[in-house]
């Protein structure tokens, strides 16, 4: 089996998470890594992972230098959940014919936030011949690419409804802080205001991905402000104890319409007290589809995975920006 050669762009938690995947994969093979923490760049990719062990890669800090002298098929790159933001590393990585696969959020659906400066990432991805994607559990899998899979069997379909409720003291320490977490709900507001914290990111993404597959033109798509959810008694997490009356986490909705009815919801739920964990996607058409994940799907691993599993689709799909709906159905890669 001939392996895939992968960069790491990014060696934070995820970055790491990624790196753990890849090892155990025989079709997959790391052979580069890039950060830009002073605190890890120089050391051993293997010294920094949940089982240290040195595995010959050295962590750097210049992409340029790194990107001319390997011979790598695809970056893995997680480093922001803004596409404005991770640009410069896409296009360094499309000008050296690497295939991009992204957990930023905003790239799982660029095209309606970001016409432009997509059209244009698109233009370059062609140009050099590779692909990029978005991609992790939520957006790129379980409120966009698995509805849309689930209509399959249908007939027609009149509406979606998708909802995650998530247990986040069981998701690593940035995403309980990204949830607002131990925040009183002063706090909460001023930072979500202040776009300190952004709760999830990525549901007008999953709304736009799914109204493209069904060919639906909406009349609108709307996120609401994300919703503190409050304790009513002391709650132990990752950041500390939270007191009765502060933020445990947070509930997102997002919905839109079309022909002046509501077509897609998308409701996203985490805290630190959730009574039961579930996926769950909800098809009013021909015939009714109602489909529950019991437990939910661990959203790190689940992200790790999925990104993992896109490289090797990634790496055979036509050159552009693409999204998941666009390239065949992922599955485990050996």
């Amino acid at each position: 089996m001939k392996k895939i050669n992968v960069i790491l762009y990014g060696c934070g938690v995820m970055g790491r998470k990624v790196a753990e995947a890849v090892l155990n994969k025989n079709s997959l093979q790391i052979v580069g890594a890039l950060d830009i923490d002073d605190q890890i760049v120089g050391k051993d990719l293997g010294e920094i992972l949940e089982n240290p062990e040195p595995m010959g890669i050295k962590i750097e800090k210049d992409p340029e230098a790194l990107l001319d002298r390997t011979n790598a098929q695809a970056v893995v790159l997680t480093t922001t959940s803004h596409l404005k933001g991770v640009r410069p590393q896409i296009e360094q990585c499309l000008k050296h014919k690497l295939n991009v696969i992204s957990t930023c959020e905003e790239l799982s659906y660029p095209w309606n936030r970001y016409p432009e400066l997509t059209r244009e990432i698109h233009e370059m991805a062609v140009a050099n011949g590779v692909t990029v994607i978005g991609t992790g559990i939520n957006p790129g899998y379980l409120m966009d690419t698995l509805p849309l899979v689930l209509t399959a069997p249908c007939l027609s379909v009149d509406s979606v409804r998708v909802t995650r409720m998530m247990d986040s003291s069981k998701r690593r320490i940035p995403f309980q802080k990204k949830v607002g977490t131990g925040m009183t709900q002063r706090e909460f507001r001023e930072k979500i205001d202040q776009k300190i914290i952004t709760g999830h990111v990525g549901l007008l993404e999953s709304i736009h991905m799914i109204a493209s597959g069904l060919d639906w033109e909406l009349d609108e798509a709307t996120e609401l402000p994300p919703q503190p959810v409050i304790t009513d008694r002391e709650i132990e997490t990752g950041l500390g104890t939270v007191k009765p009356g502060d933020v445990i986490g947070l509930t997102s909705i997002a919905y839109a319409k079309r022909d002046g009815k509501e077509v897609i919801t998308l409701e996203f739920n985490a805290n630190a007290d959730v009574d039961e964990e579930y996926d769950e996607v909800v098809i009013h058409g021909i015939p009714k589809i109602h489909e529950r994940i019991l437990g939910g799907v661990h959203g790190d691993v689940g992200t790790v995975a999925v990104t993992v599993n896109t490289i090797p689709k990634a790496v055979e799909a036509l050159p552009g920006v693409k999204t998941m709906k666009d390239i065949p159905p992922v599955s485990v890669t050996p």
